[in-house]
């Protein structure tokens, strides 16, 4: 049986595009992962060219995330987004103003969605704390969570204001989740990384974190 010429609703040059940027990694994806990345492409109604759904691979294998406009556009298409207001960090302070009070990492960031409701603009907001969220590879912040703090913290104070206003973003992420689960074991990249901050030198961890069974046997492998 050949292979597949197109993922889903992808014609031949855009599947070609998806293999050579989209989903270039260190391993090649299957014909199972393309075609998977597909369908939650077109049930969730996002553009991956537009930056609206990432293929993101972890020791190997995919996984997929929703990006923060991709969140942004399933509101959109509710018809009662009524926008956003600008991230507010620490005690109150808008972006110049934290620019300004000389610090480069914020605590906790704010962010308020608006929705309209029965025709009546209504509020939701979305706190993030940077000691809950940020991303850390052998005990130090990772990607752009070192490079822009504030940018990374405000987003995720966004999504969560978008999820509480739009029920839809987040049934439209757990499809994703609950579709990817059989591609890539995420709790394996984050008990390595627990590993790494236990004192374990990353490549021990990686070693570990592939070989358990469990999250249960990988602790009992550490110890």
């Amino acid at each position: 049986m050949s292979a597949p010429s197109t993922i889903s609703h992808f014609n031949p040059e855009q599947t070609r595009l998806i293999k050579q940027t989209i989903m270039a990694g260190k391993s090649t994806p299957t014909d199972n992962d393309l075609a998977l990345f597909g369908l939650i492409c077109q049930r969730a109604g996002l553009d991956p060219f537009a930056q609206q759904i990432y293929a993101i691979e972890r020791a190997g294998k995919w996984t997929f995330q929703i990006s923060i406009d991709g969140l942004r556009a399933i509101a959109e298409r509710s018809g009662q987004y009524a926008g956003s207001d600008e991230p507010l960090f620490d005690e109150g302070l808008g972006v110049y103003e934290f620019e300004e009070s000389g610090r480069e990492i914020p605590k906790v960031c704010k962010v308020t969605v608006w929705k309209i409701v029965q025709g009546v603009r209504c509020p939701f907001v979305g706190i993030a704390r940077y000691s809950e969220c940020c991303q850390k590879y052998n005990g130090k912040p990772s990607g752009l969570w070192e490079k822009r703090p504030s940018t990374m913290l405000a987003v995720r104070a966004e999504s969560q204001a978008l999820r509480k206003a739009f029920p839809q973003c987040q049934q439209i992420e757990q499809y994703a989740e609950v579709e990817a689960v059989e591609t890539v074991d995420d709790w394996r990249v984050n008990e390595a990384n627990w590993a790494i901050e236990q004192g374990l030198d990353p490549q021990t961890a990686h070693d570990i974190s592939q070989v358990a069974t469990s999250k249960q046997n990988l602790l009992e492998r550490v110890k």
